[in-house]
């Protein structure tokens, strides 16, 4: 499983797109002393503009990826509470796709050349590098949910008190919740016992 690895890309975008946020927001905000320094300022700008489209793509990327292992977790348990989360990584996906695209038009813009348009594309494309980093950890965190619930629903990963939660979160009726609790609290000493139990659990969730 790749989520653990792909939360310490995510942080580390996170923060260099926070960077480039505010760095290109400053760029803009900050009024030149002379005309040489603000054409200097341009090849600078659209240089920030550009890490800013890489790492708005790097974390549209990663979201993918975590989005991915979230539908495979969704489809191994096949219960409802992945299935919720494994959506909202999707979705979370698609907004840093979309935020990777807007970075990609601003560097695009950039490559023009002219002046007022570098400041205004390098600080769109740093506000989008923020916001795909924003929605790949979004799409990580509903991604690790999947995953987490998952390993719940399998002997290995069993926890008592968790799966009574789900199993009190499902939309069934009381009865059959305390059917499937009781049924899980009897065999949660027996892995073999355990392991149907859980599968009887997967197979009346809806």
């Amino acid at each position: 499983m790749r989520i653990l690895p792909a939360l310490i890309v995510i942080l580390a975008l996170g923060l260099g797109g926070w960077w480039l946020w505010q760095d290109g927001r400053t760029e803009t905000a900050s009024p030149a002393v002379t005309q040489a320094p603000a054409a200097d300022a341009a090849p600078a700008a659209t240089q920030a503009t550009e890490a800013a489209a890489d790492a708005a793509a790097d974390a549209a990327a990663i979201a993918a990826d975590v989005a991915a292992e979230a539908v495979q977790a969704s489809e191994d348990a096949g219960v409802a509470p992945v299935s919720d989360a494994a959506a909202e990584a999707e979705a979370a996906a698609e907004a840093a796709l979309d935020a990777a695209d807007r970075a990609a038009d601003a560097a695009a813009t950039a490559a023009s050349g002219a002046a007022a348009p570098v400041a205004q594309a390098a600080e769109d494309a740093a506000q989008a590098a923020h916001d795909a980093a924003a929605a790949t950890d979004q799409a990580a965190t509903a991604a690790v949910t999947a995953a987490r619930i998952q390993t719940l629903l399998t002997p290995e990963g069993f926890d008592a008190a968790e799966v009574a939660r789900l199993i009190d979160a499902a939309a069934i009726g009381e009865t059959q919740k305390a059917t499937l609790k009781r049924l899980v609290e009897t065999a949660g000493s027996n892995p073999d016992l355990l392991r149907q139990a859980l599968d009887q659990v997967k197979a009346v969730m809806p």
